[in-house]
């Protein structure tokens, strides 16, 4: 309701008393006077044009009718003369719509309090029309653009950009859980009586075991491994601990030689890659530590065919060699000089040690070099924000590397991550050689236990042990 008191509805008294003053001023008689009284004229009408018909008695005579003086010549008013327009008097204003007397009202101009029944109109809305003066709604106006309603946001670059990233990072953790299920998962860092404590830093054992599970008899003869069956059981062809000291300090990369000679729980003295063949994971990382006293936080393993399919799901990697290199018994036939080595060449570079001097010696000095070719170009911008290989390699990877149970695949990106930068590379030492019962070992001698004592209280080796090359 509007409070404007010309739009407001009149009351019985007030509608009968506008009829009433009508009448007169248009010279009819009151309703409650007599039917033999004349009817009063009203002043300056001319009967004649009378829209009701009435009859002039003048005109009826043949006479014309006088016309109306002017107030002060001749006749008054009080002889039917000209009359002057009398406007109407006021209507009373209603109590109940003045503001003036009406308390609620008067209170809430002077709080500023909302009218509970009307509903407020916000002009800045375009979809809703805006309140007129008068009452009731006007469009908004034209030529002009509307504004945007005070709940809606105008979305700009920066939050375009926000749902974007959003997006790629929701994307990306559903990925990596997806990955994560899919990592094989074994128990190999059993708890045992008498295990030591927690070594400064964190320690990985990488295992690279010749297992051909998976493959079937052409990918055997395309990657020269030949049969499980032919090489006499799964043994370890490659075993280095991932050591990074607590602070941040320099990753070291250790070799462990496979020819070491340690002892075996259970089993006595033996090369160390016997361990893996009588226990599996689990006595391999036990070995480890009590003849180390390094604590093995994280431990992953992978298969012949595992590595083949990695170094092909990032393209291949680049590697230089010094001399020529042919072994047919690894399928390797390399040129010397830098080349692009795909997932059977790569295999066989990691495996040879036929035609080297120092056999085992040299061949984990290729794989510590291949393994941070390998590492740099996974972690390369073009694999990672590339979906397609990025998607190829999570799934090469999750597929073909079997871990602990307490592991997850962000422990491996952590390992790969400190890999790819330029790491301290050595050889575990060992003092001399020697021939018995287990044939020509390598001798765990003083300079093996100084050097590991110095890993398990979280120093860096002396400069002597590391090795000047990859």
């Amino acid at each position: 309701m509007t409070d404007d008191p010309r739009r407001r509805h009149l009351t019985p008294e007030e509608s009968a008393e506008l009829r009433r003053r009508a009448r007169e001023r248009r010279g009819y008689a009151d309703p409650g006077a007599s039917r033999g009284a004349a009817p009063r004229r009203e002043p300056g009408r001319d009967p004649r044009r009378d829209p009701r018909g009435a009859a002039d008695p003048r005109r009826a005579a043949g006479r014309e009718p006088r016309r109306p003086t002017e107030p002060g010549r001749g006749r008054t008013a009080a002889h039917g003369g000209y009359q002057p327009r009398q406007e109407p008097e006021p209507l009373p204003r209603d109590p109940r719509r003045d503001p003036n007397r009406d308390p609620a009202r008067a209170s809430r101009q002077r709080t500023g309090a909302r009218d509970p029944y009307r509903q407020p109109v916000d002009p800045r809305d375009p979809r809703a029309a805006r309140r007129s003066p008068r009452g009731g709604y006007t469009a908004p106006p034209r030529g002009r653009r509307p504004r945007r309603a005070p709940g809606s946001r105008r979305i700009g670059p920066a939050k375009i950009l926000g749902l974007v990233l959003v997006a790629i990072l929701t994307l990306g953790v559903v990925s990596l859980l997806w990955a994560d299920s899919k990592l094989q998962r074994i128990d190999a860092l059993t708890d045992y009586p008498g295990r030591g404590g927690n070594t400064p830093g964190t320690v990985t054992l990488l295992v690279g075991t010749d297992s051909r599970e998976g493959l079937t008899p052409e990918q055997q003869a395309q990657l020269s491994t030949g049969s499980e069956s032919d090489a006499g059981g799964r043994r370890t062809d490659t075993m280095m601990l991932v050591y990074t000291p607590r602070g941040g300090g320099r990753t070291m990369l250790i070799s462990l030689p496979r020819d070491l000679l340690v002892d075996i729980p259970d089993y006595g003295q033996n090369k160390l890659n016997a361990a893996y063949t009588f226990g599996g994971p689990a006595l391999l990382t036990r070995t480890l530590e009590e003849q180390t006293g390094v604590r093995i936080d994280h431990y992953a393993e992978i298969g012949f065919g595992g590595f083949a399919g990695i170094v092909d799901a990032v393209g291949g990697v680049d590697i230089c060699v010094e001399e020529p290199i042919n072994d047919p018994l690894a399928g390797l036939d390399l040129a010397a000089g830098c080349q692009t080595l795909a997932g059977p060449q790569a295999l066989g570079f990691v495996r040879t040690r036929y035609g080297f001097a120092e056999q085992d010696l040299q061949r984990v000095r290729n794989q510590r070099q291949f393994l941070g070719s390998l590492m740099r170009e996974t972690m390369s911008p073009g694999n990672l924000l590339n979906p397609f290989t990025a998607v190829s390699l999570v799934d090469a990877a999750s597929e073909a590397v079997t871990v602990d149970t307490g592991d997850h695949i962000w422990n491996l990106a952590s390992v790969m991550w400190k890999l790819r930068g330029d790491p301290l590379t050595v050889t575990a030492p060992y003092d001399g050689m020697a021939s018995g019962t287990v044939g020509s070992y390598l001798v765990w001698g003083p300079s093996t236990t100084e050097f590991f004592d110095a890993v398990a209280s979280g120093r860096t080796p002396p400069q002597d042990y590391l090795d000047p090359g990859p």
